[in-house]
């Protein structure tokens, strides 16, 4: 500080003043970002260009579940939403214990690009035998397609899915027992001995159950989707899936 004083007062004027300029000139800096940002766009510096972002927007349970975009880990808890260059995102939805969410996302400029409800399913549920006679009368009520399928237009033949008139997937061994997933974003059905489950799109095919033997068999799931009751054999089981 006395060395400061004993200086010229030029010299000590140009430091000031260097000082003040280059404050000023970080808050300029900071303040052209956040409005940039504001305005919905991101600096490109691979391009070295500005441009116009979109957004990604999730939600899915269970809502502690890691976002991971680009191997890059984002969140971890739902719902999620980031401003991204356009281009195309490898998306995952993860989870210990939980069959991982996947889905490449094409972000487009001005635009909002949205997966809800999404559900990751237990690699391992919790299987118990059911007793009681409600839950036992319910697997066993005849299908009903409008009760068990309302205004989804789901329709299936032995190796198909559709919805109205969409293909959602094509399968090259036969399929039966087509039926909704509690809020309509997935869609269950039976192949061999396995109880399988398969988003709307056509992606993220995941196992529910393994059956004792590939004989068609009834199932139903709990009004929030968490339980899966089928018949095995002779045997009425829940599955505890998510």
């Amino acid at each position: 500080m006395h060395q400061y004083h004993n200086k010229p007062r030029e010299q000590r004027l140009k430091s000031i003043i260097f000082g003040q300029s280059l404050v000023a000139m970080i808050i300029l800096l900071v303040t052209l970002y956040l409005v940039i940002y504001g305005f919905g766009y991101k600096i490109d510096f691979k391009n070295r260009r500005v441009m116009h972002t979109g957004i990604i927007y999730l939600t899915y349970y269970p809502k502690d579940a890691e976002v991971i975009i680009n191997n890059e880990t984002k969140d971890n808890s739902s719902p999620f939403d980031t401003a991204l260059l356009p281009g195309n995102y490898d998306t995952k939805l993860k989870k210990d214990g939980y069959n991982t969410w996947v889905q490449n996302i094409a972000v487009v400029p001005d635009r909002v690009v949205s997966y809800k409800n999404v559900v990751l399913f237990k690699v391992q549920p919790e299987i118990t035998i059911v007793t009681d006679k409600d839950s036992i009368s319910s697997i066993d009520a005849p299908y009903d397609n409008l009760v068990k399928n309302p205004g989804g237009n789901l329709t299936s033949n032995n190796y198909e899915i559709w919805v109205g008139d969409k293909l959602i997937t094509r399968f090259s061994k036969v399929i039966t027992g087509v039926i909704w997933y509690p809020g309509m974003e997935y869609i269950a059905y039976q192949q061999a001995d396995e109880i399988r489950i398969i988003d709307k799109y056509g992606a993220n095919d995941n196992l529910l159950v393994k059956l004792g033997s590939a004989q068609i068999t009834k199932y139903i799931f709990s009004w929030d989707g968490s339980s899966l009751l089928y018949k095995d054999g002779q045997e009425y089981k829940r599955a505890v899936i998510n």
